[in-house]
């Protein structure tokens, strides 16, 4: 019976540290079919669980390899866009987002630049591009951030000021999971601890019997 409440406890311990609805299609995997690659404007939902909020985008299948899966994303579609999706958070709460750009290798000046927001303000990724598009050199980028609202918007944008507009930095792999507090860690090591102890005492007094 303590086991089991203490395995109850853990576990609710673990539930208050993940977000309300997870995150979806980091990958960009579901959607309508870009083919080689189809250019997605302002409005358009082609990519499932996210929206164009701004200029356009370029949904890639076949074009180039994509990171994880079949299908990325230029920033740049016909001019530099922005990608965003809406997600439940726990106020208070750490999130690490993580992702990998690739620099559109096809024409203008390197480094393609992306700016990431969660609503506290840009923060600038960029990719010097490297490889092929039959192998694109990924490139994996991080950082976390504490929600301040019950849902947070995660976007992605591309260089309004490149010179080569129609040619951006590519997205892929985006993933958004919760940061349990040193707290929970220690509690959750504790319980453990709790169940390996009472477990031995368990065998011990069965050994003696």
């Amino acid at each position: 019976m303590k086991i089991k409440m203490i395995v109850t406890a853990i576990a609710l311990a673990m539930s208050g540290t993940a977000y309300a609805a997870a995150f979806t299609n980091g990958s960009f995997e579901t959607g309508t079919s870009p083919g080689s690659f189809t250019t997605v404007g302002t409005g358009q939902t082609n990519i499932t669980g996210w929206n164009v909020i701004a200029g356009s985008v370029d949904y890639i299948g076949s074009y180039w390899t994509a990171s994880n899966g079949a299908r990325s994303v230029d920033l740049a579609g016909n001019a530099p866009g922005t990608l965003a999706q809406t997600f439940d958070t726990v106020v208070g709460q750490s999130y690490s987002v993580s992702f990998d750009l690739w620099a559109n290798n096809d024409g203008g000046t390197l480094p393609r630049f992306a700016y990431a927001n969660v609503g506290a303000g840009d923060l600038t990724f960029s990719s010097n591009g490297g490889g092929t598009r039959a192998a694109p050199n990924w490139t994996g980028n991080s950082f976390t951030f504490l929600a301040t609202g019950s849902s947070t918007t995660l976007s992605f944008r591309a260089d309004p000021s490149s010179s080569s507009r129609a040619y951006g930095a590519a997205l892929d792999n985006v993933s958004v999971t919760a940061v349990p507090e040193p707290a929970t860690w220690a509690f959750m090591i504790a319980g453990f601890g709790l169940i390996g102890g009472t477990m031995r005492r368990r065998k011990s007094v069965l050994t003696t019997a």
